[in-house]
């Protein structure tokens, strides 16, 4: 009986307390719509962000091969290009955007990964288009095919190192 009490007591708090809370009437605040202002300056911004990811990957490699008057140039434009950063980043704050420089990473890698899709689906269609080439016996259309599938290899490999360098860990896995 005593353990009854105590459980009619405790929905009788629980339902006081849901009655006492009110969902809010207005739905969570929407971002504001962009202006084309902004979409230019987060696009500047994206820009900023691959030519620092880029000038830091060259130094790494300048440094690697002992390349030491290179990596200093490297490391002065990725200066340069992080001074560039901040400052875009200060006005992209002033204009309401929250967060622009991690925004502009996130879309940076989105399009990196929509990129490397592009290039996987060419090199399947190139991979298909010279067996059935192969098969139908047609040799000037295989060898076409190939020539295309080794471009397009060229492409998935230059895109796969700027994922990589744009901080994507398994480019071509995350794009499957």
């Amino acid at each position: 009986m005593k353990k009854f009490g105590l459980l009619a007591i405790a929905v009788l708090f629980s339902t006081v307390t849901f009655a006492q809370s009110t969902t809010p009437s207005t739905p969570a605040s929407t971002p504001p719509a962009q202006t084309p202002e902004v979409k230019s300056q987060m696009k500047d911004l994206r820009k900023d962000v691959r030519a620092y990811d880029k000038n830091k990957a060259e130094a790494k490699q300048a440094v690697k091969k002992g390349d030491l008057a290179a990596a200093k140039t490297d490391i002065a434009a990725a200066k340069a290009d992080k001074q560039d950063i901040k400052a875009d980043a200060k006005t992209l704050k002033s204009e309401g955007v929250a967060h622009p420089v991690k925004l502009a990473d996130k879309q940076v890698k989105k399009i990196d990964e929509k990129v490397i899709k592009t290039d996987l689906k060419d090199v399947k269609a190139d991979k298909a288009t010279e067996q059935k080439d192969v098969k139908a016996g047609d040799i000037t259309g295989a060898q076409a095919a190939q020539k295309n599938l080794k471009a397009d290899s060229k492409d998935l490999k230059k895109d796969v190192k700027a994922a990589r360098r744009d901080g994507i860990k398994h480019p071509i896995r995350r794009a499957k």
